[in-house]
């Protein structure tokens, strides 16, 4: 399995103008190549792919002494930039859902990041690494030690406001599987989730609590004058609260798949249309909530952990009774299912994280499933379940 570890690095001044020059070069790189793609298709009716422009990268290095200089899998990783955007654009006309998207030429502000296909010509000791055309050892700041039986498949530069980070992708073996009890999630708004055990994951809300704080900043850009030093400076404000925003919320979502996948071997969740849901009135809440970045971040750590990751159909979740499958009918307001027929009263979100688990348990056959997601009815708080999952919230 191939997982990616982010590093900050602290370039001298020599390496931060040779990590632009670089990162420049690769952006040129892109437009010329966009540039051939576009024009063999207009001129001669053909469509260039990946191997083609490598050919041309080959006979285009041998021309130009400068241009050879690079590092080849730098370059090569440039153009597969390239091949890859043209392959999204491929597919999403071919689905025809809305507007296809045809890759654009990019200008300086829509450049920042560069990498290598493969580790082949770099050296990294654990402390500095090295490769052709930038000078000396680049310092990298390691946080948290890569695993030791990590092998370095490829790694990528991007700059941000704060400055440079470098990202490792690593391949590391499915770690062995252990035995847990199953649970279902039932994705919400006051609370990020409910789980089948009864506990609800507290919502951080931290793109609310950021709101005053982006408003005056915002405010304080409208203030100042185009193309000022001042609205730059601002500019850079905001997006430094923007990026605060971001990382405290993917920081906190890390935390609660990982607690998740290491207390539990089978995830039960909803298929959900995150995005088609995220259009309605609650979009700024789903957003801030960010279900879909939960449920990706559960997927992979659960394939790595070798922990069963399940997503069933939502209907009828939050309306069917999870005690006797009788469908009581409720508005979004109805916080508390109540049962006319077993009489069982839950909150609402319960009863659909347990309905969830049931759905997925009914999938996987009798066999796997014996005596997941049982409960006998009962009331709010009545519930002595067997496993108590303390998720808190993270300090923002």
């Amino acid at each position: 399995m191939i997982l990616s570890y982010k590093y900050r690095v602290y370039p001298n001044r020599a390496q931060h103008l040779a990590l632009e020059r670089i990162l420049e070069d690769q952006r040129q790189l892109y437009n010329a190549a966009l540039e051939e793609r576009i024009g063999a298709y207009r001129k001669a009716g053909k469509t260039l792919v990946f191997i083609d422009q490598c050919r041309s990268l080959t006979e285009w290095r041998q021309s130009d002494p400068e241009s050879a200089a690079a590092p080849l899998r730098l370059q090569r990783w440039t153009l597969a930039r390239l091949d890859d955007a043209f392959k999204a654009f491929f597919r999403r006309a071919k689905a025809r859902n809305g507007k296809a998207g045809f890759p654009r030429f990019r200008g300086k502000g829509r450049w920042n990041s560069f990498g290598f296909q493969e580790m082949k010509g770099l050296r990294f000791d654990g402390k500095r690494l090295r490769f052709g055309g930038l000078p000396g050892g680049l310092r990298v700041h390691l946080h948290r030690p890569l695993p030791s039986n990590a092998t370095l498949r490829s790694c990528i530069f991007s700059r941000d406001h704060r400055g440079w980070a470098l990202c490792f992708q690593v391949g590391l073996p499915k770690s062995s599987a252990a035995p847990g009890p199953a649970v279902g999630l039932d994705m919400g708004i006051s609370s990020l989730a409910a789980l089948s055990t009864g506990e609800h994951i507290p919502n951080a809300r931290v793109g609310r609590r950021a709101e005053r704080e982006l408003r005056r900043r915002q405010r304080a850009l409208a203030r100042c004058r185009r193309g000022s030093k001042r609205r730059q400076k601002v500019r850079q404000q905001l997006a430094r609260a923007h990026r605060k925003i971001a990382d405290s919320r993917a920081t906190y979502l890390h935390q609660v798949s990982a607690q998740l996948v290491r207390g539990h071997g089978l995830i039960a969740v909803e298929k959900l249309n995150v995005k088609g849901m995220a259009r309605g009135n609650l979009a700024r809440d789903i957003h801030d909530a960010s279900w879909g970045r939960l449920l990706h971040n559960l997927r992979y750590k659960a394939a790595w952990a070798r922990v069963e990751f399940i997503e069933v159909d939502p209907k009828n979740t939050s309306q069917a009774c999870s005690g006797c499958g009788v469908i009581v009918k409720k508005g979004l307001s109805v916080r508390v299912h109540v049962c006319p027929d077993c009489g069982l009263v839950l909150d609402r979100d319960h009863n659909a994280a347990i309905n969830i688990l049931h759905k997925a348990v009914a999938g996987l056959g009798a066999q796997n499933a014996a005596g997941c997601g049982e409960r006998a009815p009962g009331n709010i708080g009545s519930d002595a379940e067997t496993l108590p999952v303390e998720i808190q919230t993270v300090r923002i």
